[in-house]
């Protein structure tokens, strides 16, 4: 049509059409296979990773009502406080995983605190129904240091003291559980720490859940890029060997379905007989004659 009109499309018979419908084929099983790996590497960052890491921010509140006159006329109960480890009615924890249960309490480093001596401190771990799964006590103390460590510290840190860059506080670590499991039947939902002390001063409380990993989740985890690529190239690698052995076997089959069909023999051009008159025919002819 378009030679018809006047243009020139002797190039067009040039172009190797052929090898521009395989290349785009090949790019289209490869987009494919690409997209299938990059939901294997999602699919398994989903499901192989536990939750590895927790952090939960504590409000310890206590009783102001006294029903006996105490020492300590303001803190009539147990600093308590709870917290959830659940969202939408799920469990963020991992079944059957080993968990660290670290408490960090910031304690003001005052005469009051280091007065207050030896106290302990609880965990409680609650699962459906607000039932007990684990419940965990340490004893605790406030760190010591001596007069002149305190004397050097307040010397090198005054500056940072005056301008509001530090606090005069200690950080206080307590390992509540080291390896803490649990079932997939008793998932954990909420816990309560409770500091069973009327006597101490803090600032600010923190419970820490992580767990450790090893092995391939440790690589997927801390170095996602590194995993992603490495998921990438094995499953490209694997679906290239199926589609190579798909043509080999498609091949092998065209060939062996050939070998096994038999030739029909060529007929050879033989002369055709010839016509000779039926005897009916030469009955009509002979009384033909007679007549």
């Amino acid at each position: 049509m378009l030679g018809k009109i006047g243009y020139d499309t002797s190039w067009l018979s040039s172009i190797p059409w052929k090898a521009i419908h395989y290349a785009l084929l090949f790019l289209m099983i490869e987009v494919v296979t690409l997209a299938y790996g990059v939901m294997v590497f999602v699919f398994l960052y989903q499901t192989y990773i536990p939750t590895v890491k927790l952090e939960r921010e504590l409000d310890l509140v206590f009783d102001t009502k006294c029903n006996v006159q105490t020492e300590y006329s303001n803190v009539c109960s147990f600093p308590t406080a709870n917290f959830s480890v659940s969202e939408s009615g799920i469990s963020l924890l991992t079944p059957k995983y080993p968990y660290m249960l670290i408490l960090n309490l910031w304690l003001p480093d005052s005469i009051h605190n280091r007065n207050a001596g030896m106290s302990i401190i609880t965990l409680e771990l609650y699962g459906r129904e607000h039932v007990l799964i684990q419940r965990f006590r340490k004893p605790f103390s406030m760190p010591y240091r001596s007069d002149e460590v305190r004397m050097i510290s307040n010397i090198l840190f005054s500056p940072l003291y005056i301008i509001g860059r530090m606090k005069e506080e200690l950080l206080l670590s307590i390992e509540m559980s080291s390896s803490f499991q649990f079932d997939v039947t008793q998932p954990v939902f909420e816990g309560r720490i409770i500091l069973e002390s009327k006597r101490y001063l803090w600032s600010a409380s923190e419970l820490k859940i992580q767990t450790t990993l090893s092995g391939f989740q440790n690589i997927l985890y801390y170095y996602p890029q590194v995993s992603f690529i490495i998921c990438i190239s094995v499953v490209s690698f694997l679906m290239n060997m199926i589609y190579i052995s798909s043509i080999l076997l498609y091949i092998l089959w065209r060939f062996f379905k050939k070998s096994r069909t038999p030739e029909l023999p060529k007929l050879k051009n033989e002369p055709k007989p010839e016509k000779y008159p039926l005897r009916g025919e030469i009955d009509s002819e002979d009384n033909s004659f007679s007549d």
